[in-house]
């Protein structure tokens, strides 16, 4: 049995905060597009029926499974094989960037999301990454960089194209925007690494984090955003 402990600390933090924001998630039946590893998927199948789709077999080689859940193997291609309406809520965690043709993938989100559903978006939101690159990483060409409109980086995905957390609702008119959360506000900016993985630390940064995550001037500053739409 996987434990979450067995996470690095601030990817422990980021699944806890969201986990939190997701809310109770009982008796859904639930598409994890971009599954990576199935950390969330392994966690929302113990009470729900769960669909995971994931390209890569790297991460997949490294796959949570304590729970059931239907784990396909492949890309986007793959949502055009699954029905209409068939999933009371999508995740789509960090994903996008990587993708070209976003405003697709999200009309084939749509597509498969019944009415009333929730579709949960986790993005990297450019000023949060801009204050790590400053802060914490003293990086300030890159910094400068970002602050001109170029790609970041990541050392595992490659080139993070961001978006804007308005441009999902211009590619879908469908969906309607009703949540925003922030999330890593201060972790990337708190320097005593000795603390991070320590229970009671993590408990009380959560705390802390849940307490700004929908107060505009820390969102702001967020290293990402959560997203929460719902298919009218």
């Amino acid at each position: 049995m996987h434990t979450i402990l067995e996470l690095p600390p601030w990817e422990r933090l980021l699944k806890r905060i969201v986990w939190e924001q997701l809310g109770n998630v009982e008796g859904k039946r639930i598409l994890d597009f971009g599954s990576g590893e199935g950390i969330t998927a392994n966690y929302l199948a113990e009470r729900n029926l769960v669909v995971a789709v994931e390209p890569s077999e790297e991460m997949l080689g490294k796959r949570w499974g304590d729970y059931e859940y239907t784990q396909i193997v492949g890309d986007a291609s793959k949502l055009s094989e699954l029905e209409d309406a068939s999933f009371d809520m999508i995740i789509c965690h960090n994903v996008l960037e990587y993708i070209d043709d976003k405003e697709q993938v999200i009309n084939e989100l749509h597509r498969l999301l019944k009415t009333g559903g929730i579709l949960s978006v986790i993005k990297h939101n450019r000023a949060g990454r801009v204050m790590q690159m400053a802060v914490l990483l003293d990086d300030l060409v890159k910094a400068n960089e970002l602050l001109d409109g170029k790609d970041g980086e990541s050392l595992k995905f490659g080139a993070i194209r961001y978006y804007e957390d308005d441009q999902i609702t211009g590619w879908n008119r469908g969906l309607k925007l009703f949540d925003v959360f922030g999330i890593r506000t201060f972790w990337d900016l708190q320097q005593n690494q000795e603390k991070h993985g320590t229970e009671e630390w993590q408990s009380q940064m959560i705390q802390l984090e849940m307490r700004v995550s929908q107060i505009e001037e820390f969102r702001k500053i967020a290293f990402f955003h959560h997203l929460l739409f719902r298919k009218e």
